[in-house]
Order: structure tokens, then C-alpha cells, then sequence
């Protein structure tokens, strides 16, 4: 399917939910479902990173949460004198799809599972709770645009414009009834490749309602978001993440719980290594609310599963090598590693097979230096240190399928050798290189 026709079936769904929600009655309303999930499936589940998926890469994910009391009135001291919504089970599936580097479109889909609900409006002697089950919430489909690349400068910035379609049950808060737009500015930084944080400050738009007529600060009007993440990898597959995330009414910044709430979460993600499960991310987070305010519960229990797809090259054609033991060991394919690592990927092995074969056969090469080469996307000390350990990954490897240690140097050049572009796609794929040089021969 061209990208044409991606559009074109973006934009007849976007039409069928605009005339679905056009005709229905929508009541203006709190919504009690503030976990929105980010569509790209990045270091955190609720907080945005500035990267994007690489072009033609995609997300696809779903998040499960029980939020206790998300909704009640407390008392001046905070003591809490009724219910609105006790209980909450809640789940979010979200996809997105990257068309440029820079430039990657999603949409989140909550979905009630479970609620049980008091209305407000009836007297508390004689109110019944009701439980609503399996209804959506609102709809969001956001974009976003990369304008500084971490990967490359070790800080990012983007933005995410985006849009709720009023698709919930706003009667029962789990919807605002309206159509919201909105814009997140996204900046994050890398620390050392291990500790990731991000900040995330935007803007929602809403028609402004009050929507319990006897409190005086159950308003809603347009609102400030603010969020801080933070992802700290321990090795390749466990990272601890923690988030923090607030949605205030502007106009009543500081000046309630209500109209202020506020939530944290703390927990950690598994990702797979395996072959099989390349791709793959589990996450278990558990908090609850900083505040009072409407959708705040007491604790939350949040689960979690993405699949997240970068582009792959494709399968290699047969590997065809040569010795040319005056100079070089000449490998007709590149040598593949996981993204920003230096652990080599099961489909470069074959090459680095037919690599050992030709050193045990041509006993006579005493020596060769293998080269690591990157293209110039990061600092040169992070690219030289990059270069260096991705260099001896492939000594080791082959050191494991019996050629002898001493026959073998490992150096990094970082991006000081390019025998490319680096401005262009193409030549920093080139640049990304191993190369082996022939530095003794003997009888």
C-alpha cells in the first residue's frame, strides 16, 4: 500500500468517527481516564520522547490499568465523604506508523472494562451505584515532528499536536464530550547511554463547562500539561522507568486539588533479546495520585505490552568472501548490530562464519586488524567508544569460532574515516562499517 493510500484510509476513518460523533447528544463532562499511553511505544508509556520511529517503523501496544477511586469529594481536610468513582479497569490499545524520520502519525484507543459508578447529581442517601462496562473512552489520534535528533546531539526536541474525538460515555466521566485539541513540546536528554529523562509541557483546548453545579471549582476550561520521565537502563533487557503527570486548569493553577490533578508511577520494563521476541516489551509500573484531583486515584496498577518494529535490512544474498592477503580481507556485506550496541545480529553471523573459515584455511595471515567504523550521528567520543566496542565484539566472535587471540588487533575510528555522504541516509549507511586490514603475513 503507497503512502497515498495510507492517507486515504486515515482520512475515511477520521470522516466516519466525525459523522458518528456529529449526531450523537454529548454531554460536556470531567474525564476520570487520564492514563493516555504515547502512540510510539518509546522509553516511557505515558510521557513522550522527542525520537521518532525510523521511517516505515511501527508501534503496536496495549496497556491495562485498575485505578482505585479515581473519583470522590473530600472534605477542607481532605477526608474523603463520598464516592463518584470507585473503581476503574481500564485498557488502551495504541498504534502508530512512521512516514519520514522525523515525522511518525498515532492514535490510542481507550477502552473501559469495568467501573462502578455514583451519580453526583442524586442525593447520597439515595444513590445507586451503577457499573459500566465495556464502553470507550475518547478517542486521540496525535503526530510527531522531530526538529532535534538525540541519537545525534545527545539532547531532542519535537512536537505533538493532536486531537481527542469525543467517542466516551461523558455521562458517566469517562469522556469529556467535546472535541479537544492540543500540542506537547517534547525535550530529553541522554546521559552516558544508560539514564534517559524526558520533559513534556503542552497545552489542551476545552469548551469551557462546570460540571457538578454545587462546587464551585468543578470547572473545566483549557488546561497545562506537564510531565517527567525518567528511564534508567540496567543492562540490555531490565530498565527501571518512573513518570509524573499533571493536567491542570489554567486558570486554577495551584489553587485546588480538584481542578489539579496530579499522578506518579514507578516500575520497570523487560525487553526480550531473544530472536523470537525481538521487539517485544513488557511493563509493570504501580502509584497513585500526588493530588485530589478528578481522575487521581488513591493507587494504580498499570501493565503493559508493545511490539515495536525499526525498519530491518533486508536478508542478506549469499556471502561471498575473498582474500587479498597483501591488503585486505574484502567481505561483500555489511556487518549488522542492534541499534546504538555493539551486540552483533544473528544475520551478519553467516558473514563472520565465512570470515573464520578463510582465516583457518590461509594459516599464513599473522595478523589483521579489525576496524570499526560509525557514521558522524552522536558525539565523536560516544562514536569513537561505539566504534571501538563494536570491534571487538567481532574479534570476540570470532575468537569463539577458533581462529587464535593473537592473530587479531581491534581499533575504533569513530566517524574520523567516512567513505560517504554523511548528510544523506545512504552514506551514513555506508559509513557504519567493519572492515578487516591485513597487517602481517608470514610462510
Amino acid at each position: 500500500m503507497g503512502f497515498g493510500k495510507y492517507l486515504l484510509a486515515f482520512a475515511a476513518a477520521f470522516a466516519a468517527v466525525t459523522f458518528a460523533t456529529a449526531a450523537w447528544a454529548l454531554t460536556k463532562n470531567a474525564d476520570v481516564l487520564t492514563i493516555n499511553p504515547a502512540t510510539d511505544g518509546g522509553r516511557y508509556v505515558t510521557i513522550h520522547q522527542s525520537a521518532t520511529l525510523p521511517q516505515w517503523g511501527f508501534n503496536v501496544g496495549a496497556t491495562f490499568d485498575y485505578g482505585y477511586e479515581p473519583l470522590e469529594f473530600v472534605d477542607p481536610t481532605n477526608e474523603r465523604t463520598r464516592g463518584v468513582v470507585n473503581d476503574l479497569v481500564a485498557a488502551n490499545v495504541q498504534a502508530a506508523i512512521a512516514w519520514t524520520d522525523w515525522w511518525t502519525m498515532g492514535a490510542n484507543i481507550p477502552m473501559v472494562l469495568w467501573e462502578t459508578f455514583f451519580d453526583p447529581n442524586q442525593p447520597r442517601q439515595t444513590v445507586q451505584q451503577e457499573t459500566v462496562r465495556g464502553t470507550l473512552g475518547d478517542v486521540r489520534v496525535e503526530m510527531k515532528f522531530r526538529f532535534l535528533d538525540m541519537d545525534r546531539y545527545h539532547v531532542g526536541l519535537s512536537l505533538v499536536p493532536y486531537i481527542y474525538i469525543p467517542t466516551g460515555k461523558s455521562t458517566k466521566f469517562l469522556g469529556n464530550g467535546m472535541w479537544s485539541p492540543g500540542g506537547t513540546l517534547v525535550f530529553d536528554a541522554n546521559i552516558s547511554n544508560r539514564v534517559f529523562l524526558a520533559l513534556n509541557a503542552g497545552y489542551r483546548s476545552y469548551s469551557k463547562v462546570r460540571w457538578l453545579e454545587t462546587n464551585t471549582n468543578a470547572v473545566l476550561d483549557d488546561t497545562l500539561n506537564l510531565g517527567l520521565g525518567i528511564n534508567v537502563r540496567i543492562n540490555d533487557t531490565w530498565a527501571v522507568l518512573g513518570e509524573a503527570f499533571s493536567e491542570s486548569v489554567i486558570s486554577a493553577v495551584f489553587k485546588n486539588q480538584v481542578q489539579n490533578p496530579s499522578e506518579f508511577l514507578l516500575g520497570g520494563r523487560c525487553t526480550p533479546q531473544s530472536k523470537s521476541s525481538k521487539g517485544l516489551a513488557f511493563t509493570l509500573m504501580g502509584g497513585g495520585g500526588i493530588t485530589h484531583g478528578i481522575g487521581s486515584p488513591d493507587f494504580r496498577i498499570l501493565t503493559g505490552i508493545k511490539y515495536r518494529r525499526l525498519k530491518s535490512p533486508p536478508p542478506p544474498p549469499p556471502v561471498e568472501v575473498e582474500a587479498e592477503v597483501e591488503e585486505k580481507i574484502v567481505i561483500t556485506q555489511k556487518i549488522h548490530f542492534e541499534f546504538d550496541r555493539a551486540t552483533i545480529r544473528p544475520i551478519s553471523y553467516p558473514i563472520l562464519d565465512d570470515v573464520a573459515s578463510l582465516l583457518q584455511k590461509n594459516q599464513q595471515i599473522n595478523l589483521v586488524r579489525i576496524e570499526g567504523h560509525t557514521d558522524w550521528i552522536g558525539s565523536d567520543a560516544y562514536n569513537q567508544k561505539l566504534s571501538e566496542a563494536r570491534a571487538n565484539s567481532v574479534r570476540q566472535y570470532l575468537i569463539q569460532h577458533g581462529i587464535a587471540p593473537e592473530r587479531f588487533v581491534a581499533v575504533g575510528y569513530g566517524e574520523a574515516r567516512p567513505i560517504a555522504d554523511n548528510n544523506t541516509v545512504q552514506g551514513r549507511a555506508r559509513n557504519r562499517r567493519t572492515e578487516f586490514t591485513v597487517m602481517q603475513v608470514g610462510q
